[in-house]
């Protein structure tokens, strides 16, 4: 069976000459949930950004549904929607609504269908009362919620999310795990919090220095005190 995602030996270096990524594979199935661990620095933002196809590799190979993605960044762009680890990075417009539904009208949908789309999605989330407000005046929870209402219009096959859980009080970290764990869609999260990762994803790799240490069940993994503390978690 083709995964749905597939990395293969991808490796870069920052333009000072950091080496970030070091050979790094995996295969992501239709409908998972992966959550990639690691310390500060191994390389885990890097590579979701390589994935949302803003970084182009300079060796090893991307490929969706078993065809190389190669050069066309577009590809990953389409297949893939990414939820940053600072929600301000992607919400800008005057409303909830109007950012959930930017994605939708840059791609030359209409305003209205963008928007009922967008409502849609903001319904789904628990957070349709939020539609009218201006990003800046939510609270951290609900700014990573209309982040993620942004992504779920667009229909991406994939889910990218960047440490959801950052700077999120306990009964925000709560609904943003339930609403997680409940979303359809397959999904790579990077994060530092292991309990969510446990909670939320069916598999797991960990990441040292730009390469994948070790790969397997999150319970097995996560519950390693030994690799934890070899790879600085």
């Amino acid at each position: 069976m083709t995964a749905l995602l597939t990395v293969k030996n991808l490796s870069y270096d920052y333009p000072d000459g950091t080496p970030a990524l070091r050979g790094l594979s995996l295969d992501l199935e239709e409908g998972a949930k992966m959550a990639v661990v690691g310390s500060n620095g191994s390389g885990k933002s890097t590579l979701l950004l390589h994935l949302a196809g803003c970084f182009a590799p300079q060796r090893g190979e991307i490929s969706l549904r078993g065809k190389a993605v190669g050069e066309n960044l577009q590809a990953l762009k389409d297949a893939i929607g990414m939820v940053f680890q600072e929600p301000d990075d992607q919400l800008f417009m005057p409303s909830v609504a109007m950012d959930a539904a930017f994605g939708l009208i840059a791609r030359k949908v209409k305003p209205e269908s963008a928007l009922a789309t967008a409502q849609a999605c903001l319904e789904r989330l628990g957070i349709a009362h939020l539609a009218n407000r201006p990003p800046h005046r939510l609270s951290s929870g609900e700014k990573r919620l209309a982040a993620i209402a942004g992504i779920l219009a667009m229909n991406p096959e994939i889910i990218l999310l960047d440490e959801p859980s950052a700077a999120l009080d306990p009964r925000a970290r709560r609904q943003l795990i339930s609403i997680l764990k409940g979303l359809g869609k397959s999904m790579i999260i990077a994060t530092h919090d292991l309990e969510m990762a446990k909670t939320v994803c069916d598999s797991a790799i960990v990441i040292q220095s730009g390469r994948v240490a070790a790969e397997g069940s999150p319970d097995k993994l996560l519950g390693c005190e030994k690799l934890l503390e070899e790879c600085g978690l």
